[in-house]
């Protein structure tokens, strides 16, 4: 347990006259795992709070003027300060043996909140109850707690031995199945070089580009082409972003073209082009884009790629075309752009891989949420966002050649997994425990999360593995689908049964 974290929980209230109290509550401050019972009580003339041989006593206007605001009345100071220990604005400070108990208490002064220090003075006749009896109760508790929790952690692991004996749960026996598409070419070494989903009528399709920058788009079960847009950019198409429209129940397309820094959005269910915005940026490249909806309002995010000077910042579309806004402080080399909607806080953050950190910004306060730093500089290309125990987590790949594991919110460094001397490009999950990476030596690795080591290599394409992603397949199960650099094919993978 942190040594400067305490805990309250308020035990009682009481309203009648107790002794010289006319009204007290009972709190319980749990620090280095002791317990400490405090009093906080009202009498005729004042508050006093006391602890097993603490205590402290002062008058109303003694607390007006420690925490410098107005108290009209002894009921008043009483409710203020009870009122700072039920929002857990209290802090445990050092206790002196015989001699003083510090209790920090956070007052808001005027426009800045500040720590008041209480310091209760030993009294050794002061012996109104004991807690011994408490604290060993507390320490029982709490080992039953660990014992029953590490009892429960076994039972999962069991469970999923078990998961992984029955189901697709252990992903080392995929194979390559066949080659979807042998007419696939990827401009660029970066993530969603292609796009697959299953429409809102379970259709299960596959949009990638060719040499010709055709958009064509596959349908996966019934093994067929059914729309190609020829020459639908004026330069490559170097990415693809799905998303479903659910208030008009349509499934859209965004194809992105880097050199001629143009996007293009379209209806996949009769391949209407539905906005064309050119010419997104000055200098360098649009590297990437994505969809984002934020209170049922749908927009379309950019970021820019200069390798000669900074690079252009995240702007937003709306689905007419129009600029919205700007964001903050994302004026880098930007080589992935993604979103992330936390379900606890009902956030929209924006994660961007970028040539120095990997960022989380927030979509509304239009600012950086945190930013993830290992004191490395190199390319980031692709960023999953992961629930595993409780504990949100920011998994990236980098040029560097190590995955990195983040806690998403405090951004601190979980694990590292040194994966030999590549480019790591596309991740993605199979489970809470596996990690497919595509690498620059032309295999896919198959990485174990909790036990931070490479389970497997995957050989099959020519060239750097730029994409993978996980579908349901209804002949084969869980499957991947992954895309090589250059002229190599798009690959189905699957797990021999």
């Amino acid at each position: 347990m942190d040594k400067n974290t305490t805990h309250f929980y308020i035990l009682s209230d009481n309203d009648e006259v107790n002794g010289e109290l006319l009204e007290y509550q009972e709190f319980y401050l749990l620090n280095e795992n002791k317990i400490f019972k405090v009093i906080i009580g009202q009498k005729v003339d004042g508050i006093i709070i006391k602890s097993i041989n603490y205590v402290m006593s002062f008058k109303a206007n003694d607390l007006s003027s420690l925490i410098d605001c107005e108290l009209k009345s002894t009921k008043e100071a009483y409710n203020y300060i009870i009122d700072i220990f039920k929002k857990d604005k209290v802090t445990m400070g050092n206790i002196i043996p015989n001699e003083t108990m510090k209790i920090l208490i956070k007052i808001n002064n005027i426009d800045k909140e500040e720590d008041v220090e209480l310091n209760l003075n030993y009294n050794i006749d002061n012996k109104d109850f004991d807690y011994k009896e408490l604290n060993d109760k507390y320490k029982k508790l709490n080992k039953d707690f660990y014992e029953l929790k590490n009892k429960n952690n076994e039972l999962l692991n069991e469970l999923n031995e078990l998961k992984a004996y029955y189901t697709q749960d252990n992903p080392k026996d995929i194979y390559s199945v066949t080659d979807i598409t042998k007419e696939a070419y990827s401009d660029d070494i970066s993530d969603n070089t292609f796009a697959v989903f299953k429409t809102i009528d379970e259709f299960l399709y596959l949009v990638f580009t060719n040499k010709n920058r055709s958009i064509i788009c596959y349908n996966i079960i019934e093994q067929k082409k059914t729309i190609e847009i020829k020459n639908s950019h004026n330069e490559h198409i170097t990415n693809f972003r799905h998303f479903l429209d659910k208030i008009n129940k349509r499934d859209l397309i965004l194809s992105i073209s880097s050199a001629d820094k143009n996007i293009k959005m379209w209806d996949a269910n009769g391949w209407e082009c539905l906005l064309n915005i050119p010419y997104i940026y000055n200098n360098g490249e649009l590297y990437s884009a994505c969809f984002i909806n934020d209170n049922n309002n749908n927009y379309i995010l950019t970021s820019n790629s200069n390798i000669y000077g900074d690079s252009g910042p995240i702007k937003v579309y709306d689905f007419s075309g129009n600029k919205i806004k700007e964001i903050e402080d994302s004026n880098e080399n930007t080589s992935f752009i993604n979103t992330f909607y936390d379900q606890k806080s009902l956030i929209n953050f924006i994660l961007t891989g970028n040539s120095n950190y990997v960022k989380s910004y927030d979509f509304n306060k239009n600012e950086l949420f945190q930013k993830y730093s290992d004191n490395y500089n190199n390319n980031h290309i692709s960023i999953i966002i992961s629930e595993f125990e409780n504990v949100t987590r920011l998994i990236e790949s980098c040029y560097d050649g190590i995955i990195r594991v983040w806690n998403f919110y405090s951004g601190l460094l979980l694990s590292k997994i040194k994966i030999g001397n590549n480019w790591l490009y596309g991740i993605c999950l199979w489970s809470d425990k596996y990690l497919f990476v595509g690498c620059s030596d032309r295999t896919i690795k198959l990485i174990d999360l909790t036990e931070d080591y490479i389970v497997k290599n995957f050989k099959g394409h020519n060239d750097s593995v730029c994409t993978i992603k996980k579908i349901s397949h209804p002949q084969y199960g869980d499957c991947l689908i992954s895309q090589g650099y250059n002229e190599d094919p798009i690959k189905l993978w699957a797990i021999k049964k």
